[in-house]
């Protein structure tokens, strides 16, 4: 058994699961129920929120992609110059691809929220501004999880393409 595998395999697990469970998580029970509260409630839960959840999920994303890469170069008769080739490599490709685009995404997802944020501390922001910072807050958050969803499928059933 190759421990340094093992390892690798159970951090990339740990934290994709912590990824995809605050992607599904924020976008789908916690954002519109911050939207749905009084806009003074609103500012103060991103406060408190935002950075730290930017902080934890940014951290667990890079650490997932991070031993992503590895597992790809560490797995027994697999390399980088199998992805897009073959089963394991196309649905591996395919998991690569969105994972990326979501870290992206992710980083759209902050941005709308620090602008969110912004707004409503400074008071600044009209109510159409606003409602677009939350419509691409939204959106982005959806796009995020789906994205996730779909990296975490492509790169599970890889083994049994």
């Amino acid at each position: 058994m190759d421990v340094g595998l093992v390892i690798t395999r159970i951090i990339h697990i740990l934290a994709g699961s912590f990824w995809v469970g605050a992607a599904i998580y924020l976008a789908v029970l916690l954002e519109p129920k911050i939207r749905s509260t009084s806009v003074e409630l609103e500012g103060g839960l991103l406060n408190r929120t935002s950075k730290l959840n930017s902080l934890w999920i940014t951290s667990a994303a890079a650490v997932t992609i991070g031993t992503g890469m590895a597992l790809v170069s560490m797995t027994p008769g697999r390399s980088f110059s199998d992805l897009g080739s073959g089963g394991w490599g196309t649905m591996i490709l395919i998991g690569i691809i969105a994972t990326v685009i979501a870290f992206f995404v992710s980083g759209g997802a902050g941005a709308f929220t620090a602008k969110l944020r912004r707004g409503l501390e400074s008071g600044d922001a009209s109510e159409e501004q606003l409602a677009s910072y939350r419509r691409g807050l939204s959106m982005l958050g959806y796009l995020n999880a789906a994205l996730v969803i779909v990296a975490v499928a492509t790169m599970a059933s890889a083994r049994y393409a």
